[in-house]
């Protein structure tokens, strides 16, 4: 039958509406039906899948590929493996930077300077890209884990090479192994000016912990007994150049050396943390008291009203633990700090719409003065830590604190604009720098 005939007659008859639609209905019907049959007999051209079991999947192509690669537990193996290796390498071309610049001066050393950085800034991003990749509040699925792995994989590759070339080029800049002896003899003389250093160190420490409770000196406490290993440790190594240059041998000589000046930087470092800590427990001394004062003041100026009560209370709670950490005998500074902070920070802002503008700043900015101060100890405590203990400590204490320099730099760079948005940043990059610290002793067989 000619359709458009009835199609026409179709428009001239009610009776003809009434057979010839629903028969064009079951028409219709079939042929989709027949359609889908032919599209779903090979696999190819499937609409939808026969069973979906809620799992993320990736498209045919990414899930070849996933095929073809390494599997997800070699790849995340690898990259801790490389982080790690990375992050000791900066170390280890910082330590080789300064003894050839005591050497051989800037002039002959300043060029690697900026390679070193290049790639201690990769080593943050990937450590960084790390920690977000273990964020268990991060799901992931799996073509996006591999993705970041194998970015974390391709930047400390990158960046290891480049390190490599910079440990080259600075032996030769100082004209290693030919002047081995040389190098020896610098060396020889910057151990000889330790002990008498690390004696000091040690008494300051000594009459410290007679004022300051234990946790207060916790950071620093073995740095003295840990810098005369090394110390012990560079001379067993300097004798070896001693034996290597007295057979000739000036590549094992200046590779002993090498090693020397790794472990005598070490002890350095060591020394130099337990003097910086010292001084800051003194900074915090001061700032821990005016951070009472100040406190006080904002207890005696909050109105009675409900909606203040909870913050009220837990501000005189903290003043009251506060006053505790100023004791004779049993001084904790920082402790005190991150007590008040936690306590009466959120009193501090609930007051401040009864305060003039130059009094909200002066505020906003003692709150920072104090988070930046005691941030900027214990990061720096915890790099001295890591640095010293790098053949121990795993991935997760470095990317915590990577992490932790990146919120304190995030801080140092909004606090000239907004001191109050400062303050959040400079927090947790002291929480973060402490979770770091606590991972690094637990890596290394510490207490914590």
């Amino acid at each position: 039958m000619d359709t458009a005939r009835v199609a026409a007659r179709a428009a001239d008859s009610p009776d003809a509406v009434v057979l010839v639609l629903p028969l064009a209905l079951i028409a219709a019907a079939v042929l989709v039906l027949v359609y889908l049959r032919r599209r779903g007999a090979h696999p190819s051209y499937r609409t939808v899948p026969d069973r979906w079991d809620g799992r993320p999947t990736a498209p045919p192509a990414e899930a070849q590929a996933q095929a073809a690669g390494p599997p997800a537990d070699e790849l995340d193996s690898r990259a801790r493996d490389l982080l790690v290796r990375l992050d000791d390498a900066v170390f280890r071309r910082r330590e080789q930077l300064d003894f050839a610049d005591a050497l051989s001066g800037e002039e002959a050393v300043g060029p690697h300077r900026a390679a070193v950085a290049d790639a201690a800034a990769e080593a943050g991003e990937a450590l960084r890209l790390r920690l977000r990749l273990d964020d268990p509040a991060a799901r992931r699925n799996e073509t996006e884990r591999r993705r970041l792995l194998n970015d974390i994989i391709d930047r400390c590759t990158a960046a290891l090479r480049r390190l490599e070339s910079v440990a080259g080029s600075l032996a030769a800049a100082r004209g290693l192994p030919a002047d081995a002896g040389e190098a020896l003899r610098a060396a020889r003389a910057r151990a000889a000016e330790l002990p008498a250093r690390l004696d000091r160190v040690a008494e300051r420490l000594r009459s410290l912990a007679e004022a300051y409770a234990e946790p207060a000196l916790a950071p620093v406490r073995d740095h003295p007994a840990v810098a005369r290993e090394r110390w012990r440790a560079a001379g067993g190594r300097l004798d070896a150049a001693e034996r290597a240059l007295a057979a000739g041998d000036l590549t094992a000589a200046a590779d002993a050396v090498l090693d020397a000046e790794a472990a005598l930087g070490e002890a350095a470092i060591l020394a130099d943390g337990a003097e910086r800590w010292a001084r800051s427990l003194q900074r915090a001394d001061l700032a821990l008291a005016e951070a009472i004062r100040v406190t006080e003041g904002d207890v005696a100026a909050a109105p009675h009203l409900p909606a203040l009560r909870e913050d009220l209370a837990r501000a005189v709670q903290a003043l009251a633990d506060a006053r505790l950490d100023t004791g004779a005998g049993r001084r904790d500074p920082f402790a005190g700090l991150r007590r008040l902070a936690d306590g009466g920070t959120r009193l501090a802002q609930a007051l401040e719409s009864g305060r003039d503008r130059e009094s909200r700043n002066r505020r906003a900015r003692t709150l920072l003065d104090e988070a930046l101060l005691t941030a900027g100890s214990e990061l720096s405590a915890v790099r001295d830590y890591v640095t010293t203990h790098r053949s121990e400590v795993g991935s997760p204490a470095r990317t915590r604190l990577a992490e932790a320099a990146h919120r304190l730099e995030r801080a140092l760079s909004v606090a000239p604009h907004d001191a109050a948005a400062a303050l959040p940043f400079a927090w947790h990059a002291d929480a973060l720098a402490r979770e770091a610290h606590v991972l690094a002793l637990r890596d290394a067989g510490a207490a914590a």
